[in-house]
C-alpha cells in the first residue's frame, strides 16, 4: 500500500471522505498511485503529516527548486502587518 495513501486513510478515515475533501468522485485508485496533485496539496497542509518526495514521482528535486520542509499553521498569517510591511 502507498505511504501517502494510508496516511489519507488515517487522516480522513474513508475513501469516501478522501474523495469528498479533495472534490472527487472515487479515490480507489489511489491505493496503486497518489496523483502528484493531490501529494502536493498534502505536503501544503500543515494538518495532513505528509511531505512531499518528488523522487516518488520520478521528478528531479534539483530542477524543481522546492522548499521541502514541512509548513506548520504558524508560518503563514494574513494578518501578519510585518509580513505586508516587507513586501511593499
Amino acid at each position: 500500500m502507498n505511504t501517502i495513501y494510508t496516511v489519507l486513510i488515517h487522516h480522513f478515515g474513508s475513501e469516501a471522505a478522501i474523495a469528498r475533501a479533495f472534490g472527487l468522485k472515487r479515490v480507489s485508485h489511489f491505493k496503486q498511485h497518489v496523483p502528484e496533485r493531490i501529494a502536493l496539496l498534502c505536503h501544503l497542509s500543515p494538518h495532513i503529516p505528509y511531505t512531499y518526495d518528488p523522487t516518488h514521482f520520478s521528478r528531479d528535486a534539483k530542477g524543481l527548486h522546492l522548499v521541502l520542509t514541512k509548513p506548520t499553521t504558524n508560518e503563514v498569517n494574513d494578518h501578519d502587518q510585518t509580513l505586508y510591511s516587507t513586501a511593499a
